[in-house]
C-alpha cells in the first residue's frame, strides 16, 4: 500500500477546521461533505486530513490526528480497513460505474472497527454520469456512521441530484497577506506577490509555479502570443511548442492574459492583474483588438478547459485557439 499524506492543516483552512470538529464534536456531522473552492487551496489535504481525524483513537490538544495510534499508523500507511480515496485510474480519466458499485456494496459500507467509515472521493466531478447516478442512492438512503466526502473545484459538473445531498464546504481563497506570508516560508526564489497573482491567490498553486526557469517560459509564451497577432510567427508552430507543456497551464495562462487585456481596456491602472510584470505585452494587444473580440476569445479558452479532460488531442486545440487569435486583429479591423 502507498502510504498517505502527513495530516496537515494549512492557516487559511483553520475556520473550516473548527467547523467540521464542532460538528463531530456534537454529533451532527453530515452523512456527505461537498469541499469545493478553486484549486490550489488544499481541499483534498483537508479531507484527508479530516478522514484521518474521524479514524484516529486520541486527538491531539489542536484537535487534529496525533499520528501515533493504531488508527493514525494504519491510516498513513494506506491500509485503514475503514478508509477508501476513491479517484481516477489514471489522471484526467472518469471514474467509472464499476467503481462506485464496488464501494456502494453494501459489505463495503460497513465498518470493521466499530467506528466511522469514511470515504475520500475527488475529484468528484470525474464521476460520468452512470457513475454518479450509482452514488446517489447511497448518498439518498445512509448507511449510519458513514462519510462520504467529495471534492472538487467544479462543482457545477456535478448533478444537482448530488450536489443537493451533501453539506458544502467552500475553501475560500485566503486573504492575500496571509496567503503572502505561508508562501514566502515555502518558496528559495521568486516573488511571492508576482506568484500569487499568477495563481490566482490560490497559495498551493503558487507555489508549484516557483519552479526554476517556468516564469521565463511563460514570458517567453506571452512574447509568442503576441507574435501570433501581429503575423510575425506561425500560430500552428507556435502550437507544436505548447502542444509539448501542460495543457491546463498553457489553457490557464491564456485565460488570465485574457481577462488583464479585458480589465486594461477598462483602465490603465485596473486593481489587479494577474500578470503584472507582463502589462507592457497586455496592453499593446489590448490596444489592437475590441471587446468583442476579446470576450469571444475567452469564451473560446473557457470553453477548452471547461472540457478539459475529454478533448482528444490537445494539439488540435491549440492550433484552434491560436489560429483564431491570430486572426483577431483582422477582426477587430473589420469591424
Amino acid at each position: 500500500m502507498n502510504e498517505m499524506p502527513q495530516p496537515q492543516i494549512y492557516p487559511w483552512q483553520h475556520p473550516i477546521w473548527q467547523h467540521l470538529h464542532a460538528a463531530r464534536k456534537a454529533e451532527r456531522l453530515p452523512h456527505a461533505l461537498l469541499f469545493t473552492g478553486a484549486e490550489g487551496l488544499g481541499k483534498k489535504q483537508l479531507a484527508t486530513t479530516f478522514a484521518q481525524a474521524l479514524l484516529c483513537d486520541a486527538l491531539n490538544d489542536a484537535n487534529q490526528p496525533c499520528g501515533v495510534c493504531r488508527g493514525c499508523h494504519l491510516f498513513q500507511v494506506g491500509n485503514h480497513p475503514d478508509y477508501r480515496c476513491i479517484e481516477p485510474e489514471e489522471a484526467g480519466k472518469a471514474i467509472k460505474i464499476d467503481t462506485i458499485r464496488a464501494f456502494v456494496d453494501k459489505g463495503a459500507l460497513m465498518a470493521q472497527s466499530g467506528g466511522y467509515k469514511v470515504t475520500v472521493l475527488e475529484p468528484a466531478d470525474a464521476m460520468n454520469r452512470a457513475a454518479a447516478n450509482s452514488l446517489l442512492k447511497t448518498l439518498e438512503e445512509p448507511t449510519p456512521w458513514t462519510v462520504i466526502m467529495l471534492v472538487t473545484s467544479r462543482p457545477g459538473r456535478l448533478p444537482a441530484t448530488i450536489r443537493s445531498r451533501c453539506q458544502r464546504i467552500t475553501c475560500p481563497v485566503p486573504p492575500r497577506q496571509q496567503a503572502t506570508e505561508w508562501l514566502a516560508t515555502q518558496i528559495e526564489e521568486g516573488d511571492p506577490a508576482l506568484l500569487l497573482a499568477m495563481g490566482s491567490g490560490a497559495p498551493l498553486l503558487a507555489k508549484q509555479l516557483a519552479v526554476p526557469g517556468l516564469l521565463q517560459e511563460r514570458a517567453r509564451m506571452v512574447d509568442e502570443f503576441h507574435a501570433a497577432l501581429n503575423g510575425r510567427e506561425d500560430p500552428v508552430a507556435i502550437a507544436g511548442r505548447w502542444d509539448k507543456l501542460e495543457l491546463s497551464r498553457v489553457l490557464n495562462w491564456m485565460n488570465g492574459w485574457l481577462i488583464d487585456m479585458l480589465r486594461l481596456k477598462f483602465g490603465k491602472q485596473p486593481p489587479a492583474l494577474y500578470n503584472p510584470d507582463q502589462i507592457q505585452n497586455l496592453q499593446a494587444m489590448a490596444q489592437v483588438l475590441d471587446l468583442t473580440v476579446l470576450y469571444g476569445m475567452l469564451d473560446r479558452v473557457y470553453e477548452a478547459n471547461r472540457t478539459l479532460g475529454s478533448q482528444l488531442n490537445s494539439l488540435m486545440t491549440l492550433e484552434s485557439i491560436l489560429l483564431a487569435w491570430a486572426n483577431s486583429k483582422k477582426t477587430t479591423m473589420r469591424t
